[in-house]
């Protein structure tokens, strides 16, 4: 059977009120589809999130209908604006499916070919091989690949965290682990050279974007995070010199506070190896469930090749979910496909 696809572009330019207040509406059935509160606790909240992301960062937004039926939203968004050889545009995929099939991708390929004429591809998210058809189906390979991997707190090796926490004082006793959920202006510059710095660091095919982090791009991800009541929990440790020489975070929706995600937890070269991140994971472990009662999982992923990350994750109780990869797909192939459909 094949399935018929409704898109609306969310365009600030034209939306009246009544489209502002019809997807907010729409966005609240999505999360009773998903079985998840609401982000947004106003349309008013929900409107300047969205124009900030589309104004400010140049995205794209639809709504989505699968046979009339609601089914969500996705988003381009363009990386390395400033480098014509790599910039792309990346699919941010928030639909209830997320399985791309045939009729789907046609109908997101058509609105690629329009948003951006510089970008050179698109990339396409798939999760346990729900899209990796598009590698046979394009002839290409994967862009990146990382394993996912979950902690149900219940199972966590709290001993092992217990211990690690304790340890870590007399371990280190020139360094310092400070707690942040907002980065302040005059740590921001540092704060984003090192994130910078740590994506660098990754092993080959482990990110797929623009490497570049900046103070701006922090700060403005920092003020519309509070848009959707969200924000991030983040311990950073210090040397002796007060340089910045590793990090964890995690995202929290403070609406929705049972499943979390860690990310981007990183040690300065000359300092890995010591145990610096069993101190901030398990810092940060101890945070999270002072502060959320109800938290159940956290996730977070990793490199296939990042042995040391992967069995610090197992040693804390991490379990494999899976695996995710990002295929990047090139515009004469799309606009082939396209012709050819």
């Amino acid at each position: 059977m094949k399935n018929i696809y409704r898109l609306k572009k969310i365009d600030p330019g034209t939306f009246t009120l009544e489209d502002w207040n019809e997807y907010y509406d729409f966005r609240l059935k999505c999360d009773a589809l998903k079985n998840v509160p609401s982000v947004f606790k106003t349309m008013e909240g929900l409107k300047e999130f969205n124009v900030r992301n589309i104004e400010e960062n140049g995205e794209e937004r639809y709504q989505v209908w699968k046979n009339e039926v609601v089914n969500g939203i996705f988003l381009f968004n363009i990386e390395f604006k400033d480098n014509q050889e790599k910039r792309f545009t990346y699919l941010r995929n928030y639909m209830i499916d997320k399985y791309l099939d045939i009729d789907l991708l046609k109908v997101v390929f058509k609105k690629f070919i329009d948003f951006d004429q510089q970008s050179n591809s698109l990339a396409i998210h798939s999760i346990d091989g729900m899209n990796d058809y598009v590698e046979d189906l394009f002839n290409i390979s994967m862009g990146s690949v990382s394993e996912l991997y979950e902690l149900n707190i219940k199972e966590a090796n709290i001993e092992k965290i217990d211990t690690w926490l304790a340890e870590s004082p007399a371990k280190f006793p020139n360094l310092r682990i400070d707690f942040y959920i907002e980065i302040p202006d005059d740590l921001l510059e540092e704060y984003a050279a090192f994130f910078t710095q740590m994506i660098e660091d990754l092993p080959a095919k482990a990110e797929l974007g623009d490497n570049k982090i900046t103070a701006a791009s922090i700060k403005l991800d920092q003020e519309t995070e509070k848009l959707g009541d969200c924000g991030s929990y983040r311990y950073l440790i210090f040397n002796e010199l007060n340089q910045l020489i590793a990090m964890t975070n995690v995202s929290v929706n403070f609406n929705h506070p049972k499943e979390m995600d860690q990310y981007m937890t990183g040690v300065r070269k000359d300092y890995r190896g010591r145990g610096l991140s069993k101190w901030l994971k398990a810092a940060m472990f101890k945070k999270l469930v002072a502060d959320f009662p109800d938290l159940e999982k956290i996730k977070t992923d990793t490199q296939p090749e990042n042995h040391p990350s992967r069995e610090l994750s197992k040693q804390m109780g991490y379990k494999r979910k899976g695996i995710e990869k990002d295929f990047l797909i090139s515009r004469s192939q799309i606009v082939q496909f396209l012709k050819e459909k």
